[in-house]
């Protein structure tokens, strides 16, 4: 069996182990990245982040989403019949390929080694690989088993859609996350099961493009991590009225009949649409690693348990991303991976952000920072709400966005911004202004007393600042 050693080996090329991969490669060490997939980028590009997006953004152009609201009755009613299922999987399709590209000549540039297969732990230090038939990116002409040898090891596998076995998943009426990027027609109907982020964003964009959707929760609000204004006004503004929102849905059995899927609520409420999507839950992927040969321990939720440095329960090991838990983004997997690295090769010490937004990309989007309206009653915060509403936003009434608002937490007496909650249109390009002004304590005067360029969706952080300031002024007149 051959074996190679290195300095670093990176288990997964999602945003995580690349940005690890990265790090490590430019401060001089010998960097191998292993990815069991057929395709570089992991979930990320393939069937999550990228995918989710693309199509969003192929629905808001092909259906002319925006210019209906701004031409109304005279924008092309025949728009829709451009739009099949194929048409989006090509758009889909170009943007992988062109993001696998990317990718390879990163790893290409950095010197970065990538072997194709599954690895699986054999000691702490070492991995047996089980190479794939597609060997494109090795060096190794042969197809046997090889064994590789690390000083230090991370492991940014991800996750996969939960799948009981008491839901008839056949990926075609019955989805998950990643078959749903393959059903072959625009169902009429959809149920989604699950109103977190997935569950949400999937409603909004099949609604844009007329299917009406029955959305169940099992919680008692939509998104319920939101500001509780925020949530209420995306279920107001659900795209065409095309989601059915039902909570606290309960226990439900589900039942494939015929061409149909087919719901059973504990009340006996039947629901039956063309397909159905289950987006309850991910679970993190390590089933094939056989962790338990390095002494990697698992927490309570089955993610991989580290510490603040992102340590496993084997010093040399490290784990970053989805299959360590919350918060399962993207951009946070990012700056984990990176610090990871840094703090794997002992070049650096640091902690993870306490600051960070998070995006949602619904139709609206959303995105907020820092703590709630409910959180800082909770805390017995002294504080104001200042808002804006795009509906009187200039830039919102010339670009047909006319739903939504930001909405601003704002300390009584300091005056410190505290949140900010957005939902509308750019909504997560305009959050890391709050998210700049909350790293630095800023108070709302830095918005009130400088210039924004006019007329843009940033304007709204000044319009919610200056309603901020006149609340507090008018408590104390």
């Amino acid at each position: 069996m051959t074996t190679l050693q290195y300095d670093f080996i990176i288990i997964g090329t999602g945003p995580a182990g690349l940005a690890a991969a990265m790090t490590a490669s430019n401060s001089g060490k010998k960097v191998l990245i292993l990815e069991k997939e057929g395709s570089l980028g992991g979930v990320c590009v393939n069937t999550g982040t990228f995918p989710s997006k693309t199509l969003r953004e192929a629905v808001l152009h092909l259906t002319g989403h925006l210019k209906r609201k701004v031409f109304e009755e005279d924008y092309c009613t025949t728009h829709d019949a451009e739009i099949s299922m194929e048409r989006l999987k090509q758009r889909l399709h170009n943007v992988r390929i062109e993001e696998h590209a990317i990718i390879t000549d990163q790893l290409k540039r950095n010197g970065i080694d990538i072997i194709r297969g599954n690895g699986r732990f054999l000691d702490h230090h070492t991995i047996i690989v089980d190479q794939l038939d597609n060997q494109l990116d090795n060096q190794l002409d042969n197809k046997e088993d090889i064994c590789v040898e690390g000083d230090r090891i991370l492991i940014a596998t991800g996750s996969q859609p939960r799948n009981p076995p008491d839901v008839p998943f056949d990926h075609e009426v019955i989805v998950d996350s990643t078959s749903i990027l393959n059903i072959k027609k625009i169902p009429k109907s959809l149920i989604i099961l699950g109103g977190g982020v997935i569950g949400s964003e999937y409603a909004t964009i099949f609604a844009a493009l007329g299917v009406k959707v029955t959305l169940l929760d099992r919680g008692d609000r939509l998104l319920k991590f939101l500001d509780h204004e925020i949530s209420q006004e995306l279920g107001k503004n659900f795209p065409k009225g095309n989601v059915a929102y039902i909570h606290n849905c309960g226990n439900f059995k589900i039942e494939r009949n015929d061409s149909e899927a087919r719901v059973t609520l504990t009340n006996d409420r039947v629901i039956s649409a063309d397909c159905l999507f289950f987006a309850l839950g991910r679970e993190a992927n390590t089933a094939s690693l056989a962790i338990e040969n390095a002494g990697i321990r698992l927490n309570d939720y089955h993610y991989i348990e580290v510490n603040d440095l992102y340590q496993t329960s084997t010093p040399n090991i490290y784990a970053v991303g989805d299959v360590i838990g919350w918060p399962s983004l993207a951009a946070t997997s990012i700056v984990q991976g990176r610090l990871a690295a840094l703090n794997a090769l002992k070049m650096r010490v640091e902690s993870f952000p306490k600051i960070f937004p998070f995006g949602i990309y619904t139709i609206p989007e959303i995105s907020y920072v820092g703590i709630t309206e409910e959180e800082a009653i909770e805390k017995a915060y002294k504080i104001v709400v200042g808002r804006c509403r795009y509906s009187e936003l200039p830039r919102g009434q010339i670009s047909g966005e006319l739903e939504g608002m930001l909405k601003m937490i704002v300390h009584k007496d300091t005056r410190e911004i505290l949140g900010v909650h957005i939902l509308g249109g750019g909504a997560t390009e305009v959050i890391h202004i709050a998210q700049m002004a909350l790293i630095y304590n800023a108070k709302i005067d830095v918005f009130i007393d400088n210039i924004f360029n006019y007329p843009t969706y940033s304007e709204a952080l000044k319009i919610a600042a200056l309603s901020a300031s006149n609340k507090i002024q008018n408590s104390r007149s």
